[in-house]
């Protein structure tokens, strides 16, 4: 007897992810995917996601909250999303 916990079926979340890159591609905002590397980031991959304008939105993997999310160019490349919680001086 398999007493294994079966896997969630992730097929549908793949398929939502096509359909609203597929939205954006409709919209001729054309993503382009990237990944941040670097000295700003404490070496640490942080995959992003922009549009085709220089005044889209970047959709960026947030180091801290361990989620995606949307910004700005500006607020990314400042590091706002790659800096890890401030400790508390005592």
């Amino acid at each position: 007897m398999d007493t294994a916990t079966p896997k969630p079926d992730t097929a549908a979340l793949w398929q939502n992810l096509a359909g609203a890159l597929n939205d954006l591609v409709a919209a001729g905002l054309h993503p382009s995917f990237y990944d941040r590397y670097g000295t700003e980031n404490d070496w640490r991959r942080q995959p992003y996601a922009s549009g085709n304008h220089g005044n889209s939105p970047w959709v960026v993997f947030d180091l801290r909250e361990g989620q995606y999310m949307v910004t700005t160019r500006e607020r990314t490349l400042a590091g706002e999303h790659s800096r890890r919680p401030r400790r508390k001086r005592r």
